[in-house]
């Protein structure tokens, strides 16, 4: 009976964890269809959610820079027409190099890594990042970190509280770093996420109590909404998706 109590209670458990109501979402314009003035450096460009925005700004006629880690596959986002510059974010001298030669817009970036020894690029490589912006007087930096990160601890699941502990950790820091940076940032906290096609159902909100899981492609897109839209300057974001914010859910989206 006990075995029983418990299994029922897990069950009842994965069917409402996660259960929420629709948030708010930000007052921003869709993702424009025109390129914007000036270069975007997107640093974390050469895979998953960085990939595709290097492709989403590349499909509209933005100039891209990617940096790209010496050993790194980079063949995706230059056959996009992006230039790849071979560098680490962790190496500051590499950020600088990567700035220059040309008019930056804006900084993308997607660092982050779950398993680093040392220095880490959550923190460390976006510090770096924002620092080459400063010098470099590019003032427009868009940050995807993550929800568990800042304020939004209470938000995240605790599985991953538990196992992206110093993920979370690193995030916050550079979350920090950059606020008071004096740079024109937004940050945009995704959750769990999903590697299949947008669907167009997710939004981005300021209420940052919200959890939910997000398709990729759809995070790009609302990133380069961010990027776009100067009201979205010095706001903290959580990427939502409505239709996935219980963990049975995941297999089915």
């Amino acid at each position: 009976m006990i075995f029983v109590g418990i299994s029922m209670a897990l069950i009842a458990w994965l069917l409402i964890s996660g259960m929420e109501g629709k948030r708010e979402p930000a007052t921003l314009s869709p993702m424009s269809g025109s390129a914007g003035a000036g270069a975007v450096l997107v640093i974390g460009g050469t895979k998953a959610t960085g990939l595709v925005i290097v492709k989403l700004l590349r499909a509209r006629g933005d100039e891209v820079v990617v940096l790209a880690r010496p050993a790194s596959d980079a063949s995706a986002a230059e056959a996009t027409g992006a230039r790849i510059v071979r560098g680490d974010a962790l190496n500051p001298a590499d950020m600088t190099v990567a700035l220059s030669g040309g008019h930056f817009r804006a900084i993308v970036s997607t660092l982050g890594a779950a398993n680093v020894k040392g220095p880490r690029p959550d923190f460390d490589g976006n510090r770096n990042a924002v620092d080459a912006a400063r010098m470099a007087g590019v003032s427009r930096f868009v940050m995807v970190s993550v929800i568990g990160a800042g304020d939004s601890l209470a938000a995240s699941p605790w599985i991953a509280r538990r196992f992206l502990k110093a993920v979370i950790f690193e995030k916050t820091k550079a979350e920090d770093y950059l606020k008071t940076s004096g740079l024109d940032y937004t940050i945009i906290r995704p959750g769990g996420l999903l590697d299949k096609e947008a669907q167009g159902t997710a939004y981005l909100t300021e209420d940052t109590g919200s959890m939910s899981w997000i398709r990729r492609a759809d995070l790009a897109i609302l990133t380069v909404q961010a990027l776009d839209d100067p009201r979205a300057i010095g706001k903290v974001y959580h990427a939502f998706d409505p239709g996935r914010t219980r963990f049975w859910s995941i297999p089915m989206n």
